[in-house]
């Protein structure tokens, strides 16, 4: 789930947009087969969200102010004077969290409506099959959104949260951030593959993550087994997923995007140094 790690980069048709936070020059559009930049927009794009032919995201060059860039045109739009975070489409709406008062609220785009879901402060949210689940100061909420029911399903406070075949994968800030699950039906996570982490990416069989006790190294780790495996040497933080790649950023090289296949291989830098 890229969206656990900020959603800086998100494909659209075939189209790239990746964040610049070497340089904060704004959002390159890339190529998404060769990888050549076509395009730039002036917005430093968090949280990237499309629906039809527009993004919605998070703008750090205005206060973190939702936005909307209509990807035919480029033409960036604020819809919304509040920090926004972790903002997500379900039914064609936005949800996000008020990053002043840390409530989730839901935006309405034909109508800008906006509706405060509940009353709990979140840290954070991933949206699975129309419910929500959500990082809190107790621990681990499921919201169901349509009855807006909640209940806690454990009292581990997650961070980095992703949803895989075997259950919810985060990182415990309960317990040091160990790299943990907690399956459906359970109240106390797992740890697995005994790896520290603040950057995860889950998808297929595997889970990839930074691993704190290796210099932020990346760790392929088998969901069923928790066998771990050293998959890339660099030191890496925001792991995101995209059609067979694995991006993340690389504090070896001024935190440059690099991508490298989950297949294995090299890793190769995704912008040009332009300093």
């Amino acid at each position: 789930m890229n969206i656990s790690n900020g959603a800086l980069i998100a494909k659209h048709y075939n189209r790239l947009y990746v964040c610049d936070l070497e340089n904060y020059r704004g959002t390159y559009i890339l190529a998404a087969e060769g990888g050549d930049i076509v395009g730039r927009i002036d917005g430093v794009m968090w949280f990237a969200a499309t629906l039809g032919d527009r993004i919605y995201y998070s703008n750090q060059k205005d206060n973190d102010y939702l936005y909307c860039l209509d990807t035919v045109s480029l033409s960036e739009r604020c819809l919304l004077k509040k920090p926004c975070g972790n903002i997500t489409v379900f039914d064609d709406k936005l949800f996000f969290l008020d990053e002043t008062d840390s409530l989730m609220y839901e935006y309405d785009p034909p109508t800008a409506k906006v509706t405060q879901l509940m009353k709990e402060k979140v840290f954070s949210f991933i949206l699975r099959e129309g419910i929500f689940y959500c990082a809190f100061a107790k621990g681990l909420l499921k919201l169901d959104l349509p009855g807006k029911k909640s209940a806690i399903l454990t009292d581990h406070i997650p961070l980095c949260l992703n949803h895989t075949s075997n259950g919810l994968v985060f990182a415990d800030r309960s317990h040091d951030f160990a790299l943990s699950v907690l399956q459906p039906g359970q109240d106390k996570p797992r740890e697995i593959g005994q790896i520290k982490t603040q950057s995860i990416v889950a998808g297929g069989l595997y889970i990839y993550a930074a691993n704190l006790l290796d210099n932020r190294s990346i760790v392929r780790v088998d969901i069923d087994s928790g066998e771990a495996i050293r998959f890339c040497g660099e030191k890496a933080d925001k792991l995101h997923m995209i059609d067979g790649y694995l991006y993340f950023q690389n504090q070896n090289d001024k935190n440059a995007w690099y991508k490298m296949p989950l297949s294995g291989g090299r890793s190769i830098r995704l912008l040009p140094d332009f300093a």
